[in-house]
């Protein structure tokens, strides 16, 4: 199994220490679910279960409208030369 060496500043380390005791687990065990949990490619839970869920009046695509009308530019710039 390959290994991982890094280098943290003090403060960092005091935190790391911290956080590992609360958790109870082994500091290999922490780091490792940490890498895991940031390099996950899956949809969070409950997602899908937000599809169909809006009750406003506004259809998507007028909500975007909105949007993008909001981010339009109204002052004129100035020509580069």
């Amino acid at each position: 199994m390959p290994q991982l060496a890094i280098y943290i500043d003090d403060n960092l380390s005091k935190k790391l220490n911290k956080a590992i005791k609360v958790s109870g687990k082994s500091r290999s065990k922490w780091v490792a679910d940490l890498i895991k949990a940031k390099l996950k490619d899956e949809w969070p839970e409950d997602f899908f279960k937000l599809a169909g869920s809006w009750e406003g009046e506004e259809t998507p695509e007028e909500i975007m409208a909105t949007i993008r009308k909001g981010l339009e530019r109204t002052e004129k710039r100035e020509e580069l030369s």
